[in-house]
């Protein structure tokens, strides 16, 4: 098995516990929301959010699903992290998963920056090219912006979801 590593981050004007709030406790709510053109629903299968969770991610017009694992939740510490290990984000390359792990941290100018490091575990020592890598991280960056958006758009979302 190969792994092959990207980071990136990400600079929000959003308050790091409220980003925070909506990329790991409030997933399913604000993912179709922040993301209607490409995600259809986000669910809980198994498990209180907290490490062990599965989600699954349902996208738009028959393009397939992942399932997500939660490893990590640290609220005090604004991480998260989780891994990838079945649907159509593995299909397009021999990858056995994808972990995901983020690092909520303040900025200076209120908001906060978001530090993503991505492992992409191949199947028997394949490659992963540099585009791949890089087209992972513009995902990525399209992801946290869309958020963003939605978050500044809709300021009390999560007022009935307490």
């Amino acid at each position: 098995m190969g792994v092959f590593i990207s980071e990136s981050e990400y600079v929000s004007s959003v308050s790091i516990g409220i980003l925070y709030r909506a990329i790991v406790q409030d997933a399913n709510i604000v993912y179709p929301r922040a993301l209607p053109q490409f995600i259809e629903r986000a669910e809980t299968l198994e498990g209180d959010g907290g490490p062990g969770t599965i989600k699954k991610i349902t996208f738009v017009g028959g393009l397939g699903s992942t399932k997500q694992h939660v490893d990590v939740v640290d609220k005090e510490n604004y991480m998260y992290s989780y891994s990838v290990y079945e649907g159509i984000a593995l299909s397009d390359q021999p990858l056995e998963k994808i972990c995901f792990e983020y690092k909520f941290v303040p900025s200076t100018e209120g908001g906060c920056i978001v530090k993503s490091t991505t492992k992409y575990y191949t199947k028997d020592g394949a490659e992963v090219s540099e585009d791949y890598l890089e087209g992972g991280i513009q995902r990525s960056d399209g992801f946290n912006k869309a958020i963003e958006g939605f978050l500044l758009a809709n300021p009390g979302y999560n007022k009935d979801s307490n």
